[in-house]
């Protein structure tokens, strides 16, 4: 009896690990939803506790928020643009504006915050017909971006009063920002592939090796031009100074206006927030994060919670936006022809000169 029990005991145990590794996606799924849903009914009940706020909101400049909102998007996706092209993928610029408002779509309708990336890498693959080279591009203009996100925070975290924010959250924003540097120049220089190859090698995936050497070279392309690197970090601030000129035009369509030298660093730390990757599509967490930054230079929790519901609200409207657009190409079902690119010797079509003679 004495030898059975702890037998019994260990199958159930290893029945019980074999369920959570099998379930490992659909539990943390739910668990980023139950997150969300918790973070979104805290945030409303601030929201409904000042629902006179919510009555006086001047809507005349709520459009014009959303207009710089599409400016911001229009940025972006020129940005990816110039990580294209540096591959030879001279993808036109309207399609892959577009293609940026489908992304926002999926990133709002899939439950997982990078869902619009991997339809963007998709739509471009199909096009050029190069994987490796659209899924580097889409990946290093996501990570730019995010980069500058967290280096603006990570800036304004150094000359704000000790105390103001917790500590934790300073040095995450630190390690955030530091860290993307070290994986652009790991990347940039190739330095990352080689011990990476070593394990699939030794963990017997070697046929990951080849697949992951054409990332690499495209990586490495992408990021080997100092000009463009500049271009991309300037567009990166345009974009980010744009959608915060959106989010106090929000502030001011909701409270009190406050001081722009209050209002950036607040901002700037609330989106290095959303970075966080526990909750879909950071829903929740932008708006918490709303709450808690704007309510440490004098916003109101309710008034706060306005700014964040109608910001989500015209993400919403950039959503719509791609559903259309994704809708209108589905319904057109018209062969686009690929564009001559020139690329990695890896990936690049051949040509047989001797044929144009």
């Amino acid at each position: 009896m004495n030898d059975v029990t702890p037998h019994s005991e260990l199958s159930r145990r290893a029945a019980l690990l074999a369920w959570l590794k099998r379930s490992r996606n659909r539990l943390l799924l739910w668990l980023r939803l139950g997150i969300a849903a918790v973070l979104m009914a805290f945030v409303l009940s601030l929201v409904a506790s000042d629902a006179d706020r919510l009555r006086s909101v001047d809507w005349s400049l709520i459009p014009l928020a959303w207009l710089l909102t599409l400016l911001s998007t229009s940025v972006k996706a020129y940005r990816w643009g110039l990580f294209a092209r540096e591959s030879g993928l001279e993808l036109p610029f309207r399609r892959l504006l577009g293609t940026y408002f489908v992304g926002a779509f999926f990133s709002t309708v899939l439950p997982t915050s990078v869902g619009g990336d991997a339809v963007r890498a998709v739509d471009t693959a199909a096009l050029t017909g190069r994987k490796a080279d659209s899924t580097s591009s889409v990946l290093l203009e996501r990570g730019i971006g995010l980069l500058t996100i967290a280096g603006a925070g990570s800036l304004f975290a150094l000359f704000m009063e000790p105390g103001r924010v917790p500590l934790p959250f300073v040095l995450l924003v630190h390690a955030l920002f530091f860290g993307g540097i070290v994986g652009v120049l790991m990347l940039r220089q190739g330095w990352l592939f080689g011990p990476v190859a070593a394990l699939a090698e030794r963990v017997r995936l070697g046929w990951l090796v080849a697949r992951g050497r054409h990332m690499q070279d495209a990586f490495t392309e992408q990021l080997r031009s100092p000009a463009v690197l500049l271009q991309v970090t300037l567009l990166s601030v345009v974009a980010n100074a744009l959608t915060m000129s959106a989010t106090y035009l929000v502030l001011v369509a909701v409270t009190e206006p406050i001081a722009i030298s209050a209002f950036v660093p607040m901002i700037a730390l609330a989106t290095t927030a959303e970075l966080i990757p526990i909750s879909i599509a950071s829903l929740g967490v932008k708006e918490s994060a709303y709450v808690f930054f704007l309510g440490l230079v004098g916003v109101s929790s309710g008034a706060a919670g306005v700014i964040a519901i109608i910001m989500r609200a015209l993400t919403w409207g950039h959503a719509m936006l791609g559903g259309m657009i994704f809708l209108m190409r589905t319904l057109r079902r018209t062969p686009v022809e690929a564009p001559v690119v020139a690329g990695p010797a890896s990936e690049r079509p051949r040509i047989n000169r001797s044929s144009e003679k």
